[in-house]
């Protein structure tokens, strides 16, 4: 049985995008947008104490017809917090409608698929939410306090990352009531500015030391059902190293630590061959047992998106080009002889 990945992925070629031909991993062929949502306008702050507006990603005040892919940041059934695209009504305030569809109780719920809950606490509402110079500042009601401590990290990862989905969102700041938050209620997790490099679902690999490692994220799968999966991020640290590409490929054909309910793609027979990354364009390759899929007649359309997804969040690297033996690999109905970008949206649950 073929289980299959939920995801969308864009070629590239010079200047120009567009999506490769066939089916399952990829659409069909037409002109793509960028892999970055649309850039936000920066608004100002209308009171010196306190965020008080939301910044639209990229569209008229008066759009609000119709509908949009969001990313919003989910708990699957088995803790892990994932990205999940959902299709929501067009509104003025992006950011904050994204962070909304987080919280328990809220509008997500009728949308959620079984064993998928909310994130942030229930009764939770965005008060205000700027966006400028890079910083997003959220302000939360003071709902927010009321978690397990548990939730903790989950909250923190869960609402970085759906921020810093917007192309013009590098770090953030966490508002209750008005008054910036020094450390989280429960735990007291220290917040400063927070970023990506934090990690997510993070976990130390074998044979790392605190304090001498470097993070790769990497995109492990999880079972939706008994015909589909959807990707899980996860930021493992590893020994220290400067090829932070080869490192990421590494883990990936290392799959998940054992008794995870996560499995990778990726055959573990898998070798590298070479690992390279020029600015934003990273060559991997890798030996022909990655074509051992579906009775060794082509590689793995989850496995392909996965270690996509991987290099592009743990090297920053827009593109990606996937040789295998030396040569572009042209399997089945996939073809990576131009280089792709990192998929438009991620785990899409409208079936």
């Amino acid at each position: 049985m073929k289980l299959r990945g939920i995801g969308k992925m864009t070629a590239v070629v010079g200047f120009s995008a567009f999506l490769l031909s066939g089916c399952g991993l990829f659409g069909p062929e037409k002109e793509a947008t960028s892999i970055d949502p649309p850039p936000q306008s920066e608004v100002a702050v209308e009171t010196p104490d306190a965020p008080s507006s939301d910044a639209v990603a990229g569209e008229p005040v008066a759009a609000t017809q119709g509908s949009a892919d969001r990313t919003v940041y989910l708990l699957d059934a088995n803790g892990y917090v994932v990205p999940v695209s959902l299709t929501l009504p067009k509104e003025e305030g992006v950011a904050k409608q994204v962070l909304s569809y987080m919280v328990k109780g809220g509008p997500v719920e009728s949308m959620l698929p079984s064993g998928f809950s909310a994130v942030l606490p229930k009764g939770t509402e965005v008060k205000g939410l700027v966006i400028k110079e890079g910083v997003a500042t959220v302000d939360f009601s003071k709902e927010f306090r009321k978690y397990d401590e548990k939730q903790e990290k989950k909250i923190i990862d869960a609402v970085t990352r759906a921020l810093t989905e917007f192309s013009n969102v590098k770090s953030v700041q966490i508002w209750v009531n008005g008054t910036p938050l020094s450390e989280m209620p429960a735990s007291s997790t220290p917040l400063s500015l927070l970023d990506r490099n934090q990690g997510i679902n993070l976990e130390l690999a074998q044979g790392a030391m605190p304090g001498n490692t470097t993070a790769v994220t990497v995109y492990f799968q999880g079972q939706l059902d008994d015909k589909r999966t959807y990707f899980v991020p996860v930021t493992r640290l590893v020994p220290e190293t400067d090829n932070v590409a080869k490192a990421t490929v590494e883990e990936l054909i290392k799959g998940p630590k054992e008794g995870s309910p996560l499995f990778s793609s990726l055959l573990r027979t898998t070798k590298i061959l070479d690992v390279r990354q020029e600015k934003d364009l990273v060559t991997v390759n890798l030996s022909d047992d990655i074509l051992k899929y579906d009775e060794g007649r082509e590689a793995s359309p989850e496995a392909l998106e996965s270690l996509v997804l991987s290099l592009a969040d743990s090297t920053g690297a827009r593109n990606v080009q996937l040789l295998v033996e030396g040569k572009p690999l042209t399997s089945g109905s996939y073809d990576f002889t131009k280089p792709v970008s990192r998929p438009l949206q991620i785990n899409s649950l409208q079936f």
